[in-house]
């Protein structure tokens, strides 16, 4: 069998108890069209049984592990990730999702062919994590002023996991402390730089919708947070309605995403669309 070609990219994954899906994450990088350069896992003090996992792929070349003795957060583990890494891109991927097999090939070549652009995603196939059911497919603007237009907006142009970055362009840049909100403050800035963004239009990259995620357990106080950073990079004044309105939004939409029980899913997605209308338009109509 001929060798897969490689790529100059390093994946560059954070770990924290996600022991139960390393595994899958860990194949789909093996199964891949095209292989990276090197996957740099940060394990961020595990206690569960992720280290075991690790070992049993010691043997490949490309797999770089580092491995924090305590938890120290997503952010230190990020940053750990980008200083280590040697690619000429960066790609970002969550340890509880999953690649398509032509992601690494797809958006390096997109990279390579476009070289004005310094940060690319593409779009995600979200899948209940009990199910394996494919849920909705994202709707991530493709060109580069309507994502900046989400940034200024408050809300993400880009999945944060389904990224592809030049790491000559973030040399000065590390993410912030400020969870939730640190992939929303790394991404606002760059954009606020001037950095060109894109969106490929396929979905590259599937998500694993659980209860443990990030975003079915944030807070108010989260939402806020987000919105005061808007504020402070982009020099805006998000009104308390607005907050309130997004948090329950996000809420119910998570809820939709979650629930089993098809009569309860769309009152969900109804409560979801009742308070962020647009939202909910964007999710699903493509323009």
């Amino acid at each position: 069998m001929p060798e897969k070609p490689v790529a100059d990219i390093s994946i560059v994954t954070p770990n924290y108890n996600n022991g139960r899906f390393l595994a899958e994450f860990i194949e789909s990088i093996v199964n891949s069209t095209c292989l990276p350069r090197e996957l740099i896992l940060v394990d961020d003090g595990s206690t569960d049984e992720s280290v075991a996992v690790l070992e049993k792929f010691a043997s490949l070349a490309y797999l770089k592990i580092i491995r924090f003795a305590e938890h120290r957060g997503i952010t230190d583990a990020l940053n750990a990730g980008l200083e280590a890494a040697t690619g000429r891109y960066i790609m970002r991927a969550d340890p509880d999702d999953t690649l398509f097999h032509e992601r690494i090939e797809r958006q390096y070549h997109y990279m390579e062919a476009h070289p004005e652009t310094g940060i690319a995603g593409c779009q995600v196939q979200y899948f209940h994590f009990k199910t394996g059911r494919n849920l909705n497919v994202s709707n991530f603007p493709a060109g580069h002023a309507d994502i900046v237009k989400a940034y200024r907006y408050g809300v993400n142009g880009i999945q944060h996991p389904a990224a592809i970055i030049r790491r000559a362009i973030i040399q000065g840049y590390r993410y912030e402390k400020v969870f939730p909100g640190e992939d929303y403050t790394f991404f606002s800035g760059l954009a606020r730089d001037g950095f060109k963004f894109a969106n490929l239009s396929e979905p590259l990259y599937r998500m694993r919708i659980h209860p443990a995620s990030s975003t079915s357990t944030i807070t108010f106080q989260g939402i806020e947070n987000i919105f005061g950073i808007r504020d402070r990079i982009w020099g805006t004044r998000t009104p308390k309605i607005r907050i309130v309105l997004y948090f329950y939004y996000i809420y119910f939409y998570r809820k939709y995403q979650l629930s089993t029980n098809r009569v309860t899913r769309y009152c969900f997605l109804a409560l979801a669309g009742i308070c962020f209308p647009v939202r909910i338009i964007k999710r699903f109509i493509h323009t």
